[in-house]
């Protein structure tokens, strides 16, 4: 089944919208362009036909959203949930980050007051220093530790082999291995446990 390109456009923009229909502060997701994200992305992750499998998943569940009322569209949604959870799941993620990082949305996040980026790199969020003395920090519990960094002490590399990946080597006059594993002397140039 191919569908024209309008009508995905059209589902897609619909769908996003039950998804992410926003409100007086944040944009509906199609306002936001996220639908053009999200049908880029399913392509990339999911293949070619990824588009048109979406759009008869949501025609077997009551589809297509065009023509439907809006409690319509969010049980047509809903059925989609149920009965293609996996496709769903992968167009619900998609949806939300490709949501989250346009530029409306960042700006409807920040206007509340937070720091936010629209991904944490390479702008990064500014981190309050360690604090052991802090229990959430450095819990007081017997599970798990940490070590300070000027504990930290190097380890000795002397003992391993130059090449710790080389194939094991057995000379038949003394029958030492070297490189990786364990052979047992004696072997007569055979690793241990073969005839």
């Amino acid at each position: 089944m191919a569908s024209e390109p309008a009508d995905i456009a059209a589902m897609l923009s619909a769908l996003v919208d039950v998804l992410l229909p926003g409100d007086g502060r944040f944009p509906a997701a199609s306002e936001a362009g996220t639908h053009g994200l999200v049908a880029e992305r399913l392509v990339a992750q999911t293949g070619e036909s990824a588009l048109d499998d979406l759009a008869r998943a949501i025609a077997d569940c009551g589809g297509p959203l065009g023509p439907l009322s809006a409690a319509e569209r969010r049980e047509v949604v809903r059925r989609f949930e149920a009965d293609c959870p996996e496709q769903f799941e992968t167009l619900r993620m998609i949806a939300y980050l490709a949501y989250y990082e346009s530029p409306a949305v960042v700006r409807a996040v920040r206007a509340l007051g937070h720091v936010y980026n629209d991904a944490p790199q390479p702008a990064g969020y500014v981190m309050a220093a360690f604090d052991e003395s802090d229990p959430l920090q450095a819990p007081a519990h017997r599970r798990g530790h940490y070590v300070r960094t000027e504990d930290v002490a190097r380890l000795d590399l002397a003992p391993l082999p130059p090449d710790p990946l080389a194939p094991e080597v057995v000379t038949e006059d003394d029958a030492v291995a070297t490189g990786r594993g364990a052979i047992a002397r004696g072997a007569g140039g055979k690793p241990a446990g073969r005839a």
